[in-house]
């Protein structure tokens, strides 16, 4: 192979180690950056799912579940972001939705929950509590929220923001945990709750300033009376 052609060869052949080294970069970039999600769509939940307490299914490609039933998902392992959307299925009963943040296995998780026991068929409470509905601050929302709603939990250090999502508009709510929780996301149930569109993400440190700061509150968690 003559000098000029041996140049030009190693010059298209370095090209291409190039471009696919960009492209393999950027397929990387992109899939360490996409969300896990779960929409539902199916009859059964699957092994990707672990139910760690109660138990919890799927009913009208919807994911529900029974009493205080907690599960995380697999794909969801190196997140701190969480979101779902919580549909108020019988306004008689107290029924709450919950996105989980953490290590769900070990019960060392953060636990954002929307809640309604008024009998109005409204959101009207919620709470930064940990593990599954364990301790924490349970208290009334600004206005009650209609069903649906779109309920995400993120962090910066050990502050967690709370933001709600309705067809009234959007409210948030921030709590200070003082410690942090790791990786992972789940949801919680109780009553005949129904959540669908379940997302996660590695998340990021961002706090809304107009968010209210929860530190304590009278109000009563009627899941907790039973």
């Amino acid at each position: 192979m003559r000098c000029q052609e041996m140049g030009m060869h190693m010059k298209t052949t370095f090209g291409i180690a190039i471009t696919a080294l960009a492209l393999g970069g950027a397929a990387i970039f992109t899939t360490s950056a996409m969300a896990a999600k779960d929409d539902f769509d199916r009859t059964t939940l699957g092994k990707k799912w672990v139910v760690t307490s109660g138990n919890l299914y799927i009913n009208n490609d919807q994911l529900q579940g029974d009493l205080l039933s907690l599960g995380y998902y697999k794909k969801s392992s190196n997140d701190t972001s969480v979101s779902a959307v919580m549909t108020i299925t019988n306004s008689a009963e107290t029924e709450y939705g919950a996105v989980a943040s953490g290590d769900i296995a070990g019960g060392n998780n953060a636990f954002v929950k929307l809640q309604t026991q008024n009998g109005d068929g409204m959101f009207e409470y919620g709470a930064f509590y940990t593990g599954n509905n364990g301790g924490g601050d349970f208290f009334a929302l600004d206005t009650p929220v209609p069903s649906p709603a779109t309920l995400s939990v993120s962090f910066c250090g050990t502050i967690a923001q709370m933001t709600i999502k309705s067809s009234a508009g959007k409210q948030k709510y921030t709590y200070d945990y003082g410690a942090t929780f790791g990786t992972g996301g789940g949801l919680g149930t109780y009553g005949a709750i129904a959540i669908d569109d379940y997302r996660s993400k590695a998340g990021g440190c961002k706090l809304d300033r107009d968010a209210r700061m929860i530190k304590g509150s009278t109000a009563k968690d009627l899941s907790l009376s039973k």
